[in-house]
């Protein structure tokens, strides 16, 4: 413990300088221009290191305090928004980029951006969070949540703030979405109610289990009708192009008969519009960025068709549900048409919708002969 005198206006009462243990670091605690202290030297806690921060360390501290050089940097302003700029810049190499930026320029820093990031209490973020949940799931609002804690974080290390006020912010438990499959008979009535280019959108997201991202990223090149197959290998997401999901979402997918005259049509009007994008809105002949802006079209259908509203990425597990169900192919199978990372996170996921999918077994089989014929006929 050393203790200092300064002299001048900006320490009047005499300042003792301590260092303690803090997980295994070295931290320094004083008082200076009446408000206590902790600075973290970032040095690990050895005799070598005590050593070094009794004979360098504090001294430059005291001078630094009675020369007014620690008040005057203590004076200056420090925005949230120079910590959300250095947390965008640590992340630009991340796939997720476009993504965290969004959270940041659209619902952190509308709120907090000109606030003094010393000045924002534990109590406003709570506020924040409660108003989000209005809107957003806790799942989202936790992702923001973690975005929020990591840009405090930054400041945390640069020794601006004491205490990160987005720690331990406790939000409420999240709820899976439930998936909703249509049922083959509710899948011919949206067909049937829908026309156009909207038409063939939905069927292609019920026959093949496409994302909507990886929908309307799709060229007609895409497209092949002598191969049957359709090539998946980018995205839209938050409005530009990217590569897939996932590795294993980069793959070809067999296109059914049932697809091949929805296809045709929308190859055809393709043609007429001279657009390359397979999808487009027909009016402007610009393409969708946006998978959200398929949203209109896709909730008026349902209402046309009086169903309850169901997301759009039902679609996609109609597809799954549907497929195992028919025992035509593997789960294997389904597993890659969908470009799931395991089959095993095919199963988990859709193992739900086959409660007693075991007993349509045969009663004549036996598993202990070479041969078996109709393991899946329905118990009569």
């Amino acid at each position: 413990m050393i203790p200092i005198k300064s002299a001048g206006s900006h320490q009047k009462e005499p300042c003792v300088i301590t260092f303690f243990n803090r997980k295994g670091k070295l931290y320094l605690q004083f008082e200076a221009n009446g408000k206590r202290y902790q600075r973290s030297t970032k040095l690990k806690d050895t005799p070598k290191n005590r050593s070094l921060v009794q004979k360098e360390v504090i001294p430059k501290l005291q001078h630094k305090i009675l020369s007014g050089e620690f008040a005057k940097q203590q004076e200056k302003i420090y925005k949230f928004s120079e910590y959300a700029l250095k947390y965008k810049v640590s992340k630009e190499h991340l796939k997720t980029y476009r993504h965290l930026r969004g959270i940041v320029d659209n619902k952190l820093l509308p709120i907090f951006g000109n606030k003094e990031i010393n000045k924002i209490s534990r109590g406003e973020i709570k506020e924040f969070t409660d108003d989000l949940l209005l809107d957003l799931s806790p799942k989202r609002t936790r992702m923001i949540l973690n975005t929020l804690k990591a840009i405090f974080d930054i400041a945390l290390d640069y020794e601006h703030i004491q205490i990160n006020p987005a720690a331990n912010i406790k939000l409420p438990k999240h709820k899976a979405m439930q998936m909703q499959p249509f049922t083959p008979n509710e899948v011919r009535i949206l067909l049937s109610h829908s026309n156009g280019w909207f038409q063939n959108m939905i069927a292609l997201a019920f026959y093949t289990g496409m994302r909507q991202g990886e929908m309307i990223a799709l060229t007609i090149s895409d497209i092949n009708l002598e191969s049957m197959t359709i090539n998946i290998d980018k995205r839209i997401a938050q409005g530009e192009i990217d590569t897939p999901k996932t590795e294993s979402s980069i793959r070809k997918v067999p296109i059914f008969k049932a697809l091949v005259p929805y296809l045709q049509k929308q190859l055809e009007l393709c043609k007429e519009k001279m657009c390359f994008s397979l999808f487009f809105n027909p009016n402007t002949k610009e393409s969708f960025y946006d998978s959200k802006k398929l949203s209109k079209y896709w909730y008026n259908l349902l209402d046309e068709c009086e169903f309850k509203h169901r997301r759009f990425y039902n679609t996609r597990h109609s597809f799954v549900t549907n497929m195992i169900r028919s025992g035509a192919v593997s789960i294997l199978d389904v597993s890659q048409m969908v470009g799931h990372k395991t089959i095993e996170e095919t199963i988990s996921t859709y193992t739900k919708f086959f409660p007693e999918e075991h007993l349509r077994v045969s009663r004549n089989l036996d598993p202990f002969t070479d041969t078996t014929t109709d393991t899946r006929l329905q118990m009569r």
